[in-house]
């Protein structure tokens, strides 16, 4: 059985998905942020850096929520939420969780805590405003290359598409949210209504922005 250390709302949601679209038997152990807990000795064991989520698979240990992601799809073929290892879709999978991970998420960090960087509060504002200019030439990107496509990566449903319904989530701050984009609307809200994205968040204890529109 796997357990997951989680909190509600953080990075923790896309492995959760991951495992309710899967079906694997897991339990979940939650960190109270506000107490600290991710920083504690004994979280710091199985997670040096501190942070939300860690995964534990019987005597194997994995922190970062992208590798997190992509050991589940790989140790889970039958759930089918990575592309055939080696075929181009593979390699654009690759691309856009790469691509969220490394340029999106720095980009909220800088949004929703510039007073990680700087304690002035004129340069806290200029970071937040150039991390939202960031978010906004991010989402245009991902926008673009969604065009046509029914998915994220493609033609097929994969842990790209639970990635960016949660990054869209995270969003719901910013003067214009990523459904503002017309693909990543329509890609993310498909997301959303799926039974096992539903059962995370039910299972979290959140909601999805009151501006979301999905029926």
């Amino acid at each position: 059985m796997y357990r997951l250390f989680w909190a509600p709302g953080t990075a923790a949601m896309a492995p959760q998905a991951m495992l309710e679209e899967i079906g694997a038997a897991y339990e979940t152990v939650r960190l109270d942020i506000a107490a600290k807990q991710h920083e504690q000795a004994e979280y710091r064991r199985l997670n040096p850096n501190g942070r939300i989520p860690t995964l534990v698979d019987g005597d194997f240990v994995i922190f970062e929520t992208a590798a997190i992601c992509q050991y589940l799809a790989d140790r889970h073929p039958e759930a089918s939420l990575a592309p055939p290892a080696g075929s181009h879709a593979r390699g654009r999978y690759y691309q856009w969780l790469t691509y969220m991970t490394n340029t999106v998420q720095p980009a909220f960090l800088g949004w929703f805590h510039p007073d990680w960087t700087f304690g002035d509060a004129e340069a806290q504002a200029a970071l937040k405003a150039a991390s939202a200019r960031e978010l906004y030439r991010s989402f245009q990107v991902i926008d673009d290359g969604i065009g046509g496509q029914p998915w994220l990566a493609g033609p097929a449903f994969t842990a790209c598409d639970i990635w960016l319904a949660m990054l869209a989530r995270w969003s719901r701050f910013l003067e214009r949210p990523m459904w503002d984009w017309p693909n990543i609307r329509r890609v993310v809200g498909a997301t959303y209504t799926r039974p096992a994205f539903q059962r995370m968040m039910q299972k979290q204890g959140i909601a999805w922005a009151e501006k979301w529109p999905v029926a």
